[in-house]
């Protein structure tokens, strides 16, 4: 199923992240905001294609507060940037993009590994399916990945430096759809930075949005 982009569907984007981070989301109506307790409790609010004045709203409060953040999702980018310029906010990230695929066709066996000196190993929460990648004990990847309605969220695709360009980065991916597989989800979901981009596309998802953060 291809997904639709949507108010619903960064909803349920939030949900899922949320659900792997042990984040709260609170609901505000237009926009939702996340306190994130990991970050020396930043608050987060996220809105999607807002209109000038909601977004110049949310961007007047987010410039009073150190520790606020305020992140957009959105085809019309750089309108919304420009309409920010006369507050003298910094964009700390333009680079972000919301993207999905189709779920069905997807190997549902766990991937082997690149070398054999890789060992994978699953964890399943309450709320959150997560996977390392481990090499004579040390982390090499991790990754998470969490069922919202017909949805799986991933979240976090992460490789040790050292351990980057070897493949672990769509190892870590193919394992963690394995496993949410048994989950019965038909649409995967991420919010995939710069750097991840490239990774997603070569695996089949498709963007559907731009993503920025503004900050005082």
């Amino acid at each position: 199923m291809v997904a639709s982009l949507s108010e619903d569907l960064v909803r349920t984007w939030i949900a899922g992240w949320a659900a792997c981070r042990g984040y709260t989301p609170v609901d505000h109506g237009r926009w939702m905001s996340v306190l994130l307790a990991d970050q020396q409790n930043h608050l987060e609010d996220i809105i999607y294609e807002p209109t000038i004045g909601e977004f110049l709203a949310l961007a007047q409060e987010t410039r009073t507060d150190h520790y606020r953040v305020l992140t957009v999702v959105t085809n019309r980018m750089q309108d919304l940037i420009d309409a920010a310029a006369p507050l003298g906010m910094r964009v700390s990230d333009r680079e972000q993009a919301l993207m999905c695929v189709d779920m069905e066709g997807q190997d549902v066996e766990d991937p082997l590994p690149p070398d054999e000196e890789f060992k994978l190993e699953h964890l399943r929460e309450e709320t959150c399916r997560r996977v390392r990648v481990l090499v004579d004990g040390e982390e090499a990847a991790r990754g998470s990945v969490a069922k919202h309605g017909e949805f799986a969220v991933y979240d976090r695709i992460v490789t040790a430096e050292r351990f980057r360009r070897r493949g672990l980065g769509s190892f870590v991916m193919r394992a963690l759809t394995a496993a949410i597989l048994e989950d019965d989800v038909d649409t995967g979901l991420l919010m995939a930075s710069s750097d991840g981009r490239h990774l997603y596309q070569y695996l089949g998802w498709t963007h559907l949005a731009d993503v920025f953060v503004i900050r005082r």
